[in-house]
């Protein structure tokens, strides 16, 4: 430890990329997990349902109620098969005592243990989820509802859902709480036989289930395509979907890798691969430049001890040591960051790092540690134990110069590329989060009220009407930043299916207006019969018939909806829908998930029929930005004091727009703390480098200055040869993120242009501040008294 400084930069370097990246590569490891702790995953598939509508394909992972258990029952090779289906709007329950417990529950049947084996830690699943209103919950929900008390007091307690606190459920039993890294998270299971058998036994529409199967050992998925054939003529009309243009095909999807191959997720498992891996690199460059600029100090002690007797063993050995005891310096380093950032990581990451750190993060990161312990100790044992006794007994300085320009090039080329890719990252998250979606939601909120309490949804209304803050109200079913479900259309006199359309359900009066969505043609729907379609939706139907004297007063008949009413002679028919108007085309869903299907818009009357059907009341406030906060609340309060049952919840359209891209703004924030760690980084490299050079170039500045060099002639030397290479390794640098950048943005329907703007000014910021800290670390060189350094030489 003869140089306190050398070993304070080289802890400090590999201190914070060690921390960095080992909660990276933790995360990466941890989404590469999923699922992984189920017995037999390997033998689990989720059901997919394949449409195929006039040769336009779409893949699902939802299937009718009876499919599932069609599977078990009649595919050969299928052991179990199992399905869940969400219910409820609201994740709030109610316990014996009115206490509020949030939890999600799903409906599920007899065979969801045996396809999913968690852990029973109280009650019988099979008797369970085969009885009416009977649940099981998980442990943290048990826990909380029992208080304290032991879980198998919890057995015969009934808890209710807020939206509907009439429906009570008896608690049966207990399961371990699914793992962090799984796909599926339900704190109940509510019996399928709660659920009415015309939809869990249906086999045609209906699409809500999430379906399972369990396959026996051995069997190969892609063999069971005839008995799936055989089992969907058998309840399935396959030969008159033919006749429409439609045809229905069931595929099997590897349960332990619907995660993995999310696009999105594999996109940002690269990425963190990519940035923990140039952290690490560039705390080990960092590590090596010092350990070389060292080079020329220790020639002479390795050169005696080579004279007498030091074998490469010995160097190995004496390396080895302190390799160790920098790298243990530097790992409590890496330690002490994590811990006094573990606030950060939850924000960055969504859990905490303990979590991370299933078996597979564990190996990664210790098969990281041997790797830089690794190189730590045979890259500089092997350039030191080639020193020849004469040479090191000699000026060597020379010989090291060109591997440290080399290793800072490196560096510099690392910081470029994730200096650009970070502003690319937060340019496409400023596009999407600012983007046009085709209508107005500045300002516009939303209260969610998803019973049937007519009378709550009037007073609702008026309250907020009664408002002057307010500037308009409307109800909706479906809001249109939430991805939608669909259903098919067909014109009268002809049973074919056209074409799937996004299903936006019901809109009341004033709800075009508000969110500033233009009818292009026609007008809005006056009752129940009417509805309006999107331009997009014309211009498909062009393709099928010819409207080309406009669509207002077209009728069509949609699946899903029942038009029905009862003729004059009493019997009852169906009447096709007239369309009414046609609407601009807007957004559905987001940028990062886009619905780009026709939309068709129904009609229904705040306070009038089935107020399921306008759930969601959206209202608007007139008031400054400064102001929004206030009056948003004040919409509150008066909504609590018209409802005193009801716990109000205001939803702020733009901030919960702004939260589908969570992901995007995480993966910005945390390749902007890899710069900035990266940039540390570097400058604890910078700062070695030049003081190195100063040592080693201190007669040679000395003479310089004597025979009149500048201040200014002094730092171009030092600073040359720094730039040439830094701006050879920026260009490369830039190359590689604009195809990063471009593989990254393939998740996004409407992306950020690559403007050149991005890479010269990512290279410059770089460039610059190598630049600052160069000529910073050469003033006192240009300001030194020549004569101490030669009097020194």
């Amino acid at each position: 430890m003869k140089n306190k400084k050398d070993t304070l930069i080289k802890v400090l370097s590999l201190g914070v990329g060690l921390a960095v990246g080992i909660v990276l590569i933790a995360k990466v490891f941890f989404e590469l997990s999923y699922d992984g702790f189920y017995r037999d995953v390997d033998r689990i598939y989720r059901i997919q349902s394949t449409y195929t509508q006039n040769g336009e394909n779409a893949e699902y992972g939802q299937v009718s109620g009876g499919v599932s258990a069609g599977f078990m029952q009649e595919v050969p090779g299928v052991e179990y098969g199992t399905r869940t289906t969400y219910y409820f709007n609201r994740d709030i329950y109610l316990d014996e005592n009115d206490n509020k417990l949030k939890g999600i529950l799903v409906f599920a049947d007899t065979c969801f243990f045996k396809v999913f084996d968690r852990p029973v830690l109280a009650g019988d699943p099979l008797k369970a989820l085969s009885k009416w209103g009977s649940v099981m919950v998980s442990r943290s929900f048990a826990e909380k509802l029992a208080d304290g008390r032991d879980l198998a007091g919890v057995i015969g307690k009934q808890i209710c859902n807020e939206d509907q606190k009439e429906l009570k459920f008896t608690v049966e039993g207990v399961y371990e709480d699914f793992p962090e890294n799984g796909l599926l998270d339900f704190d109940i299971l509510l019996s399928m036989e709660t659920y009415p058998k015309r939809s869990t036994e249906n086999w045609i529409g209906n699409d809500r289930y999430r379906g399972y199967v369990k396959l026996y050992p051995g069997v190969d998925p892609r063999g069971l395509k005839p008995a799936i054939r055989k089992m969907q003529e058998a309840h399935q009309p396959l030969e008159e979907y033919e006749q429409k243009g439609l045809s229905l095909e069931y595929t099997l999807k590897p349960f332990s890798t619907i995660h993995s191959s999310d696009p999105a997720i594999r996109v940002q498992v690269i990425l963190l691969s990519l940035v923990a891996a140039l952290l690490i690199l560039i705390s080990l460059l960092n590590y090596i430049l010092i350990v070389i600029s060292s080079l020329v100090k220790r020639s002479k002690e390795v050169g005696v001890r080579k004279c007498y007797g030091a074998e490469s063993r010995h160097i190995y050995g004496l390396l080895a040591r302190e390799s160790l005891l920098n790298i243990f310096l530097a790992l409590l380093l890496a330690a002490a960051i994590i811990f006094a950032g573990r606030s950060i990581v939850v924000n960055l990451l969504g859990v905490p790092f303990t979590t991370l750190l299933v078996p597979g993060s564990v190996a990664a990161i210790a098969a990281v540690v041997l790797a830089v312990l690794f190189v730590s100790i045979v890259v500089p044992a092997e350039l030191y134990q080639r020193i020849p006794v004469y040479a090191a007994l000699k000026n060597y300085t020379e010989h090291s110069r060109k591997w440290k320009l080399g290793l800072l090039g490196v560096q510099v080329l690392i910081n470029v590329f994730l200096v650009v890719m970070a502003s690319i990252i937060a340019g496409q998250y400023e596009k999407v989060t600012h983007a046009d979606m085709g209508y107005d939601y500045q300002n516009v909120f939303h209260i969610n009220i998803f019973d049937d309490d007519r009378d709550a949804q009037v007073r609702m209304v008026n309250t907020l009407r009664g408002l002057p803050e307010v500037q308009g109200v409307a109800g909706a079913h479906q809001l249109p930043f939430v991805y939608p479900s669909g259903n098919n259309v067909y014109l009268p006199g002809d049973d074919r299916e056209l074409f799937n359309f996004s299903d936006q359900y019901s809109v009341s009066d004033g709800f075009f207006g508000l969110l500033g969505i233009d009818i292009v043609e026609g007008r809005t729907p006056q009752d129940g019969n009417e509805i309006v379609v999107s331009r997009r939706f014309v211009d498909k139907m062009s393709e099928f018939t010819d409207w080309s004297d406009g669509a207002v007063g077209k009728q069509v008949y949609v699946t899903g909806h029942t038009n029905e009413y009862v003729t004059d002679a009493g019997v009852m028919t169906v009447s096709p829908y007239t369309i009414s108007g046609v609407c601009q085309d807007y957004w559905l869903s987001d940028w990062q998930n886009p619905d780009g299907r026709p939309a068709v818009l129904f009609y229904s009357r705040l306070g009038e029929g089935d107020p399921r059907a306008l759930s969601h009341i959206i209202f608007k406030l007139d008031v400054p930005a400064r102001q929004l906060g206030a009056a948003r609340e004040k919409v509150r309060l008066a909504l609590e004091q018209a409802l005193p049952d009801r716990e109000i919840e205001v939803f702020s359209w733009e901030e919960e727009l702004r939260s589908a891209y969570d992901g995007s703004k995480k993966m910005r924030n945390t390749l902007l703390l890899g710069v900035f760690f990266s940039l540390f980084i570097a400058l604890m490299g910078l700062i070695g480098f030049i003081r190195d050079e100063s040592l080693r170039r201190s007669k040679e500045m000395a003479v310089r200055k004597i025979n009149g060099a500048t201040t200014r002639d002094i730092l171009g030397s030092f600073a040359l040869s720094i730039l040439k290479l830094s701006a050879v390794m920026a260009v490369l640098a830039c190359v590689g993120a604009y195809f990063a950048a471009g593989k990254w943005l393939e998740q996004f329907a409407e992306k950020v242009t690559l403007s050149p703007l991005y890479f010269i000014g990512g290279a410059l910021a770089v460039l610059a501040f190598v630049l600052a800290v160069v000529v910073l670390n050469c003033l006192h060189i240009a300001h030194a008294n020549p004569v101490e350094s030669l009097k020194n030489e």
